[in-house]
């Protein structure tokens, strides 16, 4: 195995990478595993004895040049070496598919594969975590897991769930795939990928999220989330060129993304969207967003990412904040709703009342949601509210929303910036 000399000398130290693969290339180590193996809880454990090996090996030895194929590589030897061992996994060794030498892609993703563009297995994961077999309750939080590596406390937020109820649905996920051997692969059958894409895309719209507002850590931002959110959307573009929805989710990633340089301060702390340098968005991501939502409008296909990536244009578009056509944005919500209630929707919808009349009418419609659950546990409904309050002149109304903003936030950038508008309206009396 090649052994980088600047990393041996502790450039970067055997922990930072380690840390940085774990948090970047986890899910791809992983669905490696699982597409060779054909069982996930034997290739959780095999991945981690993998990253256990590394942080007793890298500090003497020295990182690997290709510190995914080591672990790789270590992890498959690790799973090879239970099977070998235990009587049970034997007798199924030729269930699980255990094969030697590189992962072979499944065919579905032949088209990917030969852009280049398709060097794991990831997206076989996420098309498998939806199969029928799986409750539909149960496959985003699996693919947010497994697939988006996010803890099982981001996914709680993400999903706006009790940590407890989130770990259940994980828990009964897997037992289900292990009791009705469920191939986490991508089907062989258009119809069954079509039937499972609005899910996948659910997952991957999740997952950018979660990057995008980072719900705990120190950062808002979380890049390496938020680029494989993209890249997972790409992908499906490509295998799926006509379908109008994954035009409407990618074109909403790359709306959304493009006014990511404009988004935090120097020290992390978060920039809303009133107070952002417009000139800082990114404007490939923004002509090749508006292009894709443009093309998707036109379908009668158009669902709810479609739209959603509407509202991210008309921001786009918008020369300033105050130059927001807020009533398009409040009557592209309304159509949204038609796609299914959402208590978030309903939240962002009644902010944007607020901008396009007046802002005791969005105060109104926020208030009418308070006996919401989900939003209860929400904290930029709480934040929300406090802005609405203060523009009322109601000091005591946005102090204690705000608190409760700040109880409810676990990301430390984010808690920082709303202790700051605290403060700034307890000064404001």
């Amino acid at each position: 195995m090649d052994i980088d000399p600047d990393a041996a000398d502790g450039r970067p130290s055997a922990d930072d990478v380690l840390a940085r693969v774990h948090r970047e290339e986890r899910s791809r180590l992983l669905a490696t595993l699982v597409r060779r193996f054909g069982d996930l809880d034997l290739a959780e454990d095999a991945a981690q004895e993998a990253m256990e090996a590394a942080l007793r090996d890298w500090p003497d030895t020295g990182v690997p040049r290709s510190p995914l194929a080591w672990l790789t590589t270590v992890a498959t030897r690790s799973a090879l070496d239970r099977v070998r061992r235990d009587a049970t996994s034997a007798r199924r060794l030729a269930e699980l598919h255990v094969r030697q030498g590189p992962a072979v892609a499944p065919a579905a993703d032949a088209a990917a594969l030969a852009l280049g563009d398709l060097p794991d297995e990831r997206l076989a994961m996420l098309m498998g975590c939806c199969h029928p077999a799986i409750s539909p309750s149960d496959r985003i939080a699996l693919m947010l897991r497994f697939v988006g590596s996010l803890s099982t406390a981001e996914v709680a937020q993400a999903l706006l769930v009790p940590v407890p109820t989130l770990q259940a649905r994980i828990t009964r996920a897997k037992k289900r795939i292990a009791a009705n051997r469920i191939p986490l692969t991508v089907p062989a059958d258009p119809v069954e990928r079509e039937r499972r894409l609005p899910l996948v895309l659910t997952a991957i719209s999740l997952v950018f999220t979660e990057g995008y507002a980072a719900t705990s850590g120190d950062a808002p931002i979380r890049q390496e989330l938020t680029a494989e959110a993209i890249r997972l959307a790409r992908i499906l573009h490509r295998l799926l060129p006509s379908a109008t929805e994954v035009q409407g989710l990618l074109s909403l990633l790359l709306l959304t993304d493009a006014r990511s340089p404009a988004r935090q301060e120097p020290d992390g702390t978060p920039i809303p969207l009133e107070d952002q340098d417009r000139a800082l968005w990114t404007p490939e991501q923004l002509r090749e967003g508006i292009a894709l939502v443009e093309a998707a409008a036109g379908s009668p296909a158009a669902g709810a990412f479609t739209i959603r990536a509407a509202i991210a244009a008309v921001h786009a578009e918008a020369g300033s904040f105050e130059a927001t056509d807020w009533e398009q944005i409040v009557a592209l919500y309304s159509m949204l709703l038609g796609h299914g209630e959402d208590p978030v929707v309903r939240m962002n919808r009644a902010i944007a009342v607020g901008r396009a009349r007046r802002p005791q009418d969005g105060l109104d419609a926020l208030l009418a949601l308070a006996d919401e659950p989900m939003l209860d546990r929400h904290h930029p409904y709480h934040a929300a509210l406090a802005l609405f309050h203060e523009e009322q002149g109601q000091g005591e109304a946005a102090v204690a929303a705000w608190r409760r903003a700040i109880d409810l936030a676990d990301n430390s950038a984010e808690r920082r910036f709303l202790e700051r508008r605290l403060e700034r309206a307890r000064e404001r009396g």
